[in-house]
């Protein structure tokens, strides 16, 4: 039984987040927490009376988003539960965590006044950054899911660090369930791999030996052009990253994209944990 963990702000691409991911876990046992974190009343400004109604109204909201969601799939895999939490986002998840295992945490890319070309939003960065026990999946408004089509992962290191046993069976599981292929790629900025980056490359293709996945190496790019280039020349359908280097998540997807890389636009992104 996995435990998934759905922020919500009630808008468009919340719901588009959602039905994606009750999309891709159709077949598999499943918890989805909705969560609604609201921060307006998280010092208690106003009266108890106020907040009272506030939280009544987040909770019927959640209600009824959960009913939607029921009436949508009609999946009897699935349970269902609403989050009310009078704090930042960051903050609530963090509660969250210590009360409930998650395996996944799903996010809209952006908020409805984000920037049109940049691929994530403040909130979802700031998650991203925060939050690295559990990984997360940030889906693009535009992001479609096709359950029986073949499709492709790319899963972008440095070999850097040595992959955990936690990250293989994360990568492997997420694999089977999107049914993909996996292509490793690695953007070049040295001359040559070093010795201990060539041996984490033999480890994680003796790791991912029952999988289809083949290895890629692009030179003489930036890392961001670099990636979004090569999603966009392969058509790939998720981005994988497990990179924790302070500041790279948002050097990769903050900046304005150029023309040429909108269409990422609609590739989901999976930011894997550091356990």
């Amino acid at each position: 039984m996995k435990n998934i963990l759905v922020p919500t702000d009630f808008s468009i691409n919340a719901w588009k987040a959602t039905a994606f991911i009750l999309k891709v876990f159709e077949n598999e046992l499943c918890v989805f927490y909705f969560l609604h974190a609201d921060k307006s009343y998280a010092h208690n400004q106003r009266s108890s009376e106020n907040n009272k109604k506030v939280t009544a109204n987040n909770e019927l909201k959640l209600e009824q988003l959960i009913e939607k969601v029921k009436s949508v799939t009609k999946n009897e895999n699935h349970k269902h539960k609403c989050v009310v939490k009078a704090s930042q986002l960051k903050n609530a998840i963090e509660e969250l965590q210590k009360e409930i295992i998650f395996d996944l945490i799903v996010m809209g890319a952006k908020g409805e006044t984000e920037p049109k070309n940049r691929l994530l939003g403040t909130n979802s960065l700031n998650i991203i950054e925060a939050v690295n026990s559990t990984p997360v999946l940030i889906v693009p408004k535009n992001a479609v899911f096709l359950t029986h089509h073949k499709k492709e992962m790319v899963f972008a290191t440095r070999y850097e660090k040595e992959f955990s046993l936690y990250e293989i069976n994360f990568l492997q599981d997420f694999a089977a369930t999107w049914n993909a292929s996996i292509r490793i790629l690695y953007v070049q900025e040295e001359e040559k791999l070093t010795k201990k980056q060539e041996e984490r490359k033999e480890e994680l293709h003796l790791h991912l030996g029952n999988l289809t996945h083949s290895f890629h190496t692009l030179t003489n790019i930036e890392v961001p052009i670099g990636i979004h280039s090569f999603l966009k020349s392969r058509k790939s359908d998720l981005l994988v990253l497990n990179h924790h280097k302070k500041g790279f998540f948002r050097n990769l997807f903050s900046k304005d994209l150029p023309e040429q890389l909108k269409s990422q636009s609609q590739i989901p992104f999976l930011f894997m944990s550091s356990k």
